[in-house]
């Protein structure tokens, strides 16, 4: 299964059409879902336990008929497997199911449930896969160590159902990053569960770090809470990087003037990336030369104060260096007290110098 190229073109007329064909479906679907018949399955869902939920059962019911999709990837099996396999076998061209789960009683009976079905008539692969920690974005995230070969279809996903993994085991954030290695423009991905803080969180650092990559549509009226996130240009993992320095770049543009002076906490090599043709000094500073991190909270705010009183105007934060907002606890609490903090996202944490908040000068 190739991975899709990021492409700086223009979007194409092809582009925007598959765009609309995600927008139309979830919205045609978020209409006809309540007319899902779900009465053939014994026992009935719930809207308590681990599987979805009946409004989402029946949304994604919908959804398949609208959106009809070649291929999807569901996280997380169960109920919802029997559910997908339904509603593709339905298709006049059909589709494809691969289904993953890190749990081998969860994946088991979900293997068990659709064999027991085989009128279901639909390509459907399940493997059990282990959660892995993986890099994306400068943080280790649980990701499912899945098999390719073992998927049910060749091409890339149309639909992702995510359900997994488990907030218990590290939670749903390495999702998106991990398929957008086999996403093209106009998957849709649903995120269950997003009444929790935990899916919330994941949603934010998607946007954070995708920008106008992805579209994030809250869903309305789910009892557990369902997103939708349209893939507008895939980023692929290899290409992640790159593409959150240039968001990176266009926001630092957005709030600095040419005439501006900024600290950039870190290494050299990090200053030169995010800087630009912006003026720039390194933390701690000694005649434009970097010196290192300071010994203590003490040295670190005295040569804040002694940089600001010099005409530095912001302080940035790179997601490689927040960890100096935790190590340097009395630099944190002078900054958050004192000064106004112009922009925190997953990448970058800005404070401006010279416009105290409520509680500064």
């Amino acid at each position: 299964m190739d991975s899709p190229l990021l492409e700086n073109e223009a979007p194409t007329a092809i582009d925007v059409d598959l765009v609309e064909k995600a927008r139309l479906a979830i919205n045609e679907a978020l209409q006809d879902a309540a007319n899902v018949d779900l009465s053939w399955i014994h026992p009935a869902p719930s809207d308590e336990g681990w599987t979805l939920a009946p409004d989402a059962l029946r949304f994604i019911t919908s959804l398949v008929s609208k959106l009809e999709p070649r291929h999807v990837l569901e996280l997380g099996s169960g109920l919802s497997t029997r559910v997908l396999a339904r509603a593709c076998a339905s298709l006049s061209e059909g589709g494809a199911v691969s289904s993953v789960d890190h749990d081998p009683e969860f994946g088991g009976v979900a293997k068990q449930q659709y064999l027991a079905r085989p009128e279901l008539g639909c390509e459907v692969s399940m493997q059990v896969a282990p959660i892995v920690a993986r890099k994306y974005c400068d943080k280790w995230l649980p990701v499912y160590l899945w098999q390719l070969e073992r998927f049910a279809s060749p091409e890339l996903f149309d639909l992702v159902i995510v359900d997994g993994p488990p907030a218990a085991l590290g939670g749903r954030e390495g999702a998106l990053y991990q398929v957008m290695d086999f996403a093209k423009i106009g998957t849709v991905v649903l995120l269950d569960d997003v009444i929790r803080g935990e899916e919330q969180t994941a949603l934010d650092h998607w946007r954070d770090n995708y920008g106008d990559a992805i579209e994030i549509i809250q869903l309305p009226g789910f009892i557990r809470g369902l997103a939708a996130v349209i893939v507008l240009k895939p980023v692929p993992s290899s290409q992640l990087s790159e593409h959150r320095l240039h968001l990176t770049r266009r926001e630092i543009q957005k709030l600095f003037r040419p005439e501006d002076v900024c600290i950039v906490v870190g290494d050299d090599w990090w200053r030169e990336e995010i800087a630009g043709e912006y003026r720039s000094l390194p933390f701690l500073e000694h005649e434009g030369e970097n010196w290192g991190s300071p010994p203590d909270d003490e040295t670190a705010v005295s040569e804040l104060e002694r940089m600001r009183r010099a005409g530095v105007n912001f302080i940035t934060f790179g997601r490689p260096f927040f960890w100096w907002l935790e190590h340097y606890r009395d630099l944190s609490s002078h900054l958050r007290s004192r000064f106004n903090c112009v922009l925190e996202n997953d990448r970058l944490i800005v404070f401006d110098l010279h416009r105290g908040n409520h509680l500064g000068q």
